[in-house]
């Protein structure tokens, strides 16, 4: 019998990018395109490569580009390179990020970044539902919003609103609350359970969108916010009346249908969430 000699080949994947589920936590590891390219004129300088765990790299990319070449290294403003990623399926919303992304100290060169659900997506099956439209107070639509629902077991979901303020939020389906026991007991008994409830806290800066439309306009592939500026939004106020400073919440869900988020007051033609500064 011959023996075989097997040879272990390890290749640099430099800074790696992985995307998960915003619902799930899961990574994705089908669908998405991660595009580098260079940010005054939108020149592309390599398309990203998929490994089968779902970490997305840039083997060919020219050494000018590799972070490791750059000395000393270039602070994220100075960036002149930026990664774009979309989803070829239409269930998540773009983002850009400025190359090269920075690491944990603590992990190796692979950066989890979270993905949000686009309005298009399909309910993944047991999913919580939510659609609100976005707009400030004024009613202009609040492109690029990030939303956090937050469950009674402290369990948070990440949503973002696209460019036209339409948010599509899937969470897992929280536990339902109990309700208290009636003296005397109710005849025939109530049901034991009642349909859950989530807070939501909305962050909005219409600079977002602004910045945005700028990068489209100088060569971005497309409309996208970049992850610096919309994760760094001030906290706005969801109102749950026209006219008075009250906040939204909390959110009922039910098991069987979507649950929409809408102000109160508003005509009756209009079906928005409206936001104003805190």
């Amino acid at each position: 019998m011959s023996r075989v000699l097997l040879e272990t080949q390890t290749l640099p994947a430099r800074s790696g990018l992985r995307f998960l589920d915003a619902c799930s936590g899961q990574p994705i590891v089908e669908g998405l395109r991660c595009t580098l390219y260079r940010r005054r004129d939108g020149r592309l300088l390599a398309s990203g490569v998929l490994t089968p765990a779902g970490v997305h790299h840039w083997p060919d990319l020219a050494a000018a580009w590799r972070s490791e070449f750059v000395s000393p290294p270039l602070p994220p403003s100075a960036s002149d390179a930026e990664v774009l990623v979309d989803d070829r399926r239409n269930r998540y919303l773009p983002l850009r990020l400025l190359w090269a992304p920075e690491p944990a100290a603590d992990s190796p060169p692979i950066v989890n970044l979270t993905l949000a659900s686009a309005p298009q997506r399909q309910p993944p099956s047991g999913a919580a539902v939510v659609h609100a439209l976005l707009a400030d107070a004024d009613g202009i639509p609040a492109a690029w919003a990030r939303v956090v629902a937050t469950d009674r077991q402290s369990r948070s979901t990440v949503g973002m609103s696209d460019d036209g303020g339409r948010l599509t939020l899937y969470l897992p389906f929280p536990r339902p609350e109990r309700r208290s026991a009636s003296s005397p007991p109710d005849s025939p008994p109530a049901s034991p359970t009642i349909a859950a409830t989530i807070s939501l806290r909305v962050f909005h800066d219409p600079r977002v969108a602004s910045e945005a439309r700028a990068a489209a306009l100088r060569g971005a592939p497309l409309i996208a916010p970049r992850l610096c500026g919309w994760s760094a939004q001030a906290e706005v106020r969801a109102l749950a009346h026209l006219g008075a400073s009250d906040l939204y919440g909390p959110l009922r869900l039910q098991p069987d249908r979507p649950s929409v988020p809408v102000t109160a007051g508003l005509p009756p033609n209009r079906s928005e969430l409206r936001l104003a500064p805190l």
